[in-house]
């Protein structure tokens, strides 16, 4: 059955739409994405599921394993530390800069309101998204295409990433406002080394929080495994 959509033009809510259903998990890392199976589901033609495809390829959302199809990323510890480490070199200068400035961005508290309203009505897909336009709208205030164009698929991958942690309950949303808010408040004061040390506090919360439940779960199957080898 097709779904609908509703977005600027078709191949972008294709898009939208596929990218909705890998953030919530209705598409799993490891599961297969066909063009075929995408143009089926949305009632589209094979060029606009393609062109769609591809884009979430470029984000690293998708993995292409052949001419025919593609994988839902499976996103590991390394992945996680590498992307958190990628976003950390990116988002520490933008920060400092914009307290050098004292520039704290309309958009970038706007999405934290919207952070915190997400929270008291216990809307995680809101609270995600607000998450990540936070970040976005803190390194577009820094006024560089290229960096925008360096930062926006790390945060396609973090978007995953900051579903996890809404998912699990690693990080309250309320934390996370109140973190996004020491940050802004350091940019608002022009206070370069707090802006530095926030961001950084911030970033590597979220990071070893999910390295932590990796890790753990990793154990966990680990035990299982042994256990089922020795009642076996």
């Amino acid at each position: 059955m097709d779904e609908k959509l509703s977005t600027k033009s078709v191949a972008d809510a294709v898009e939208e739409a596929l990218r909705h259903r890998i953030l919530v998990g209705a598409e799993r890392p490891g599961s297969v994405v066909t063009e075929v199976a995408v143009a089926a589901r949305f009632g589209v033609g094979r060029p606009t599921a393609k062109a769609a495809v591809e884009h979430l390829v470029n984000d690293g959302l998708l993995i292409r394993t052949g001419r025919r199809g593609c994988v839902v990323a499976e996103v590991g510890a390394d992945d996680i530390a590498d992307l958190y480490r990628s976003r950390l070199m990116i988002e520490r200068q933008v920060h400092a800069r914009l307290a050098e400035l004292e520039i704290v961005p309309s958009d970038a508290t706007l999405a934290n309101a919207t952070l915190r309203h997400g929270a008291e009505s216990d809307d995680a897909e809101l609270v995600v998204s607000a998450d990540v336009d936070f970040h976005l709208a803190l390194v577009r205030a820094f006024g560089s295409p290229r960096v925008q164009r360096m930062h926006a698929p790390l945060m396609a991958e973090a978007h995953v990433c900051m579903a996890r942690v809404q998912a699990k309950q690693l990080l309250t949303a309320e934390t996370i406002a109140d973190e996004h808010d020491r940050i802004l408040g350091s940019i608002a004061a022009g206070d370069v080394t707090a802006a530095d040390r926030y961001t950084a506090d911030h970033l590597n919360h979220a990071r070893d929080k999910l390295l932590e439940v990796m890790h753990r779960e990793a154990a966990e199957l680990g035990a299982a495994e042994r256990a089922e080898r020795q009642t076996g």
